[in-house]
């Protein structure tokens, strides 16, 4: 069967996925729309099989589900940035893609640069110029203009010349595995994310968490799981559900109280009060159930602060012999991490590394 470049039938979407289940490696990407609600809008799954562009419509009521298994088996999908794609392809076909060549990850295994937009690198190892001007189309509109189309093929279509080249310097630098590791984090990250909610991002960035008690610090998690499961089912970002600054302050305080008091004292809208007062309730009766949490450690002593730079010096050498960005080695959240008393270490590639850093007292 001759598969269309434009797929908006299952007759033609199954063709390819049998394509695909052959190809050893192809080019992926999606286009998305993401103003005001939690999860994308899915507008448009590209992929690239050698020279042809496929773009798939993931507005017509296609099962996708067969895509999904293929992508999360033997075939390698070339990405670039690929964290938003992962979260697009898991909510329509069931699966986070994996093996995965993130070319953007690559590239920073390779350079100072750690963000360098797909367009940079492909002006960078092609001598190319890709179009700009479909950047901030809305995907979700039908039918895609000529132009948003042509954009979305080219977007894909160089994906398989920046593995090639990228492969070849990881290869000649010995750094394929350090890739290799560094997919198969991001593929188990991902998932546990995606399946399970993003709670413990979302409770380490309450730089004050360390003030709570571990009763409040239990609030505060339950609280955090709550927001993202409401966030989930209203689709709006986890602020326009519930702030933080009312997250912790109904965390620190552990009472709900009335309408009235969610307002003044918790910040909450009339509107967030009316609809979320009796499920606030009912999550710190859960936290009191589950009984208590320990808050993160207190900001570094001046002595360990010290440390702290020291160790960002002897970071920053290292990454300065190997041409990557310091933060490509060790966030510096997680160098506080290694001091504070939760004794994080580097693992895997970066332990070799880093051994001797994280040696100094």
């Amino acid at each position: 069967m001759s598969i269309p470049g434009w797929i908006d039938h299952q007759t033609h979407l199954d063709a390819l996925t049998d394509v695909l289940t052959d190809a050893p490696l192809i080019g992926l990407d999606t286009e998305f729309v993401r103003v005001s609600t939690f999860h994308p809008k899915p507008g448009l799954i590209q992929i690239a099989v050698d020279e042809d562009a496929y773009l798939i419509d993931p507005l017509a009521n296609l099962d996708l589900n067969a895509l999904g298994q293929v992508l999360k088996r033997s075939t390698t999908s070339v990405l670039h940035a690929a964290q938003e794609d992962y979260e697009v392809l898991f909510r329509l076909t069931g699966s986070v893609p994996f093996p995965v060549f993130d070319t953007q990850v690559a590239y920073a295994l390779l350079n100072e640069k750690i963000s360098l937009s797909l367009s940079a690198l492909v002006r960078e190892l092609l001598g190319k110029e890709l179009s700009k001007e479909e950047t901030r189309s809305d995907w979700t509109r039908r039918p895609l203009s000529d132009s948003q189309r042509q954009y979305a093929k080219e977007d894909v279509l160089v994906l398989g010349s920046i593995y090639e080249i990228l492969y070849s310097q990881l290869e000649k630098a010995g750094r394929l595995d350090w890739m290799s590791e560094e997919m198969r984090s991001i593929h188990d990250r991902n998932t546990t994310m995606l399946v399970n909610g993003d709670i413990e991002t979302q409770v380490h960035r309450f730089g004050n968490a360390w003030r709570l008690s571990p009763e409040g610090m239990s609030r505060l998690v339950h609280l955090v799981q709550w927001r993202e499961g409401a966030a989930r089912r209203v689709d709006r970002p986890r602020k326009q559900v519930l702030s933080d600054n009312s997250l912790f302050s109904l965390a620190a305080i552990g009472f709900v109280g009335r309408h009235h008091q969610l307002v003044s004292q918790h910040g909450l809208t009339d509107r967030q009060a009316d609809r979320f007062g009796s499920q606030l309730k009912l999550a710190l009766e859960e936290a009191t159930e589950a009984g208590t949490v320990a808050p993160p450690p207190p900001p570094l002593s001046r002595r360990l602060k010290d440390v702290l730079r020291e160790r960002q010096s002897k970071v920053e050498v290292i990454a300065k012999e190997l041409g990557i960005a310091p933060e490509m080695l060790v966030k510096k959240r997680q160098l506080v991490a290694s001091l504070d008393g939760r004794q994080w270490a580097p693992s895997g590639w970066r332990q070799e590394l880093l051994g001797d850093v994280f040696a100094l007292s």
